[in-house]
């Protein structure tokens, strides 16, 4: 015996599935990605056995938040900043001021990076120094809303900076 599906019983079953439809779909949509950039932001140029400043530039979108290097509790990721030279030295990297927020999830303030933040180290080029130095580098980092955080994520960095001549006196 087949079963007959009269019109109404039709229009019925259509209208039920364009309803649920919507929230399979929405189901399905992943979570809203984090906006975060990062720049790593040097002079073209530098006279040998000069020091100059590096920074780099930590841009989270309206949101968004990381935690900072020093976060409140030992479960969170903090932010870190690892840089190298390929000549001179460089000294330890300074980090920027941090907030502290309460979060509708945490018991207490929470210490965090949001908006945009400036990390600095300064970069001691050799007297000898010649052609150009670059310089690389990993920011390390959780991005997390007011609802969930997503994985540790690493953006990498790298500059160049020609090597010019000390100006004679």
């Amino acid at each position: 015996m087949g079963s007959r599906w009269t019109a109404s019983t039709r229009a019925m079953a259509v209208t039920t599935l364009l309803l649920l439809a919507p929230a399979a779909v929405s189901s399905a949509v992943p979570a809203e990605k984090p906006e975060i950039h990062a720049r790593l932001v040097v002079g073209w140029t530098a006279p040998a056995g000069a020091k100059t400043t590096l920074s780099v530039e930590l841009t989270l979108g309206p949101h968004w938040h990381v935690n900072s290097h020093t976060p409140a509790e030992t479960f969170l990721i903090p932010t870190d900043l690892a840089l190298t030279t390929s000549a001179g030295t460089l000294s330890a990297v300074r980090y920027p001021p941090q907030v502290e927020r309460r979060f509708a999830f945490s018991d207490k303030p929470l210490r965090v990076y949001e908006g945009s933040a400036r990390f600095e180290a300064d970069l001691e080029l050799p007297a000898a120094a010649d052609g150009s130095v670059t310089i690389t580098g990993v920011l390390s980092y959780q991005a997390c809303n007011d609802q969930q955080c997503f994985a540790p994520a690493r953006i990498p960095l790298e500059a160049t900076i020609r090597i010019v001549a000390r100006a004679k006196n």
